[in-house]
């Protein structure tokens, strides 16, 4: 218990200086009583000392350098894996799985949508590792025990002409159907996200009889089905996925976004145009709001929208001024001034307004105060 206490002192000297000077009174008083001179207990306690004020930080820096060494190494060579090995690690680190993807995209990795075809419960690789198929576990509400139900009854017998025909060879419940259908995942089958609802719609978790005749849905026929606008499927698929493969939501607001005056993030990049102290108008999904302990209640706050993303920094009055958007939008828009360091881009915010009202059906989660 001694010994831990110690080490624990020993990593919290600097917050806690106290509690190693008491480990080292019994250290050296311990010493001394089983026969070691005075001088050398003294010295072997500040040799603990003085590691403490080092030894903890320099071995955590050589630990991340070989964490963040590995890591940039296969972001290089395997840009496809390395992006699907952190949506399978979800949830963990700074950024959503929309992020991440955004990013392999980014990079020339091509991301295809969940198919319950195509899909496992992971993202998989393919093409040889070249592409990413997004996995049944992006699927909000869907349990994974379905999941895997589908993929075996895919394996053992697909693919299927019909949602009926799957849900009859993977016994899986109405409802998981139901919000693959919601994630638009029966692409594969010739089916959009509404006619897949229109097949699901008479299917019932309830025992059938041996010989019941398939039965269909009240109602017009599918082909005659109301036309969904590209924006409500982006919608649908945040709603349901948490990030869409066929537009961003800010590239629907463009237009209104123009006439206000907010700038595309992806300018910010032009150093000449946009320099240093220049006022700059810009919007973007929130990604993340923190407030470090060591910022002095600076909040730094990231936005995205369809060509890139911006960072905020928002000090302490201009929070509390501004406190309901900051902490509440989906959508965010700021006035600020640019701040360059090299290639690190700021913007320091000094008016910021909730946006969420041009799209309140919006569905994006931040990670806040981590």
């Amino acid at each position: 218990d001694q010994a831990d206490g110690l080490r624990r002192s020993m990593a919290a000297w600097k917050r806690k200086g106290n509690a190693i000077y008491e480990y080292g009174k019994q250290l050296i008083d311990g010493m001394i009583a089983r026969g070691y001179p005075k001088d050398f207990a003294e010295r072997c306690f500040e040799q603990i000392k003085g590691f403490s004020e080092y030894g903890f930080p320099e071995s955590h820096a050589a630990s991340f350098a070989i964490l963040v060494y590995v890591s940039a190494w296969l972001k290089h060579y395997h840009p496809a894996a390395f992006a699907t090995a952190l949506v399978n690690s979800q949830p963990m680190g700074f950024y959503q799985p929309a992020q991440i993807v955004r990013d392999a995209q980014e990079h020339g990795v091509e991301t295809r949508p969940v198919d319950v075809i195509h899909s496992r419960w992971h993202c998989t690789l393919e093409d040889e590792g070249a592409a990413i198929r997004l996995g049944m576990r992006m699927v909000k509400g869907l349990p994974e025990a379905d999941a895997h139900q589908i993929d075996s009854a895919v394996r053992r017998c697909g693919p299927f002409a019909s949602v009926e025909s799957l849900w009859r060879a993977s016994s899986t419940s109405v409802r998981a159907l139901r919000c693959l259908a919601q994630a638009d995942a029966f692409r594969s089958m010739g089916l959009d996200r509404q006619t897949a609802l229109w097949e699901i719609k008479p299917l019932k978790d309830t025992p059938m009889p041996l010989f019941e005749e398939q039965s269909e849905p009240d109602g017009p026929a599918p082909n005659r089905l109301p036309c969904v606008s590209a924006a409500e499927q982006v919608l649908h698929d945040y709603g349901a996925v948490g990030l869409s493969l066929k537009a961003h939501p800010l590239s629907f607001l463009r237009p209104r976004l123009d006439r206000l005056g907010v700038i595309p993030s992806v300018r910010m990049r032009n150093e000449r145009a946009f320099p240093s102290k220049r006022k700059v108008t810009v919007a973007g999904l929130v990604l993340c709001r923190q407030r470090p302990s060591t910022a002095s209640g600076v909040t730094f706050i990231t936005l995205e929208d369809e060509t890139g993303i911006v960072n905020l920094i928002v000090w302490r009055d201009v929070f509390e001024r501004y406190r309901k958007p900051v902490r509440l939008s989906t959508i965010l828009l700021a006035r600020g001034v640019v701040e360059r360091a090299g290639e690190v881009i700021h913007v320091h915010a000094h008016h910021l307004e909730q946006f969420d009202h041009h799209m309140p059906s919006l569905i994006s989660m931040s990670r806040d105060f981590q």
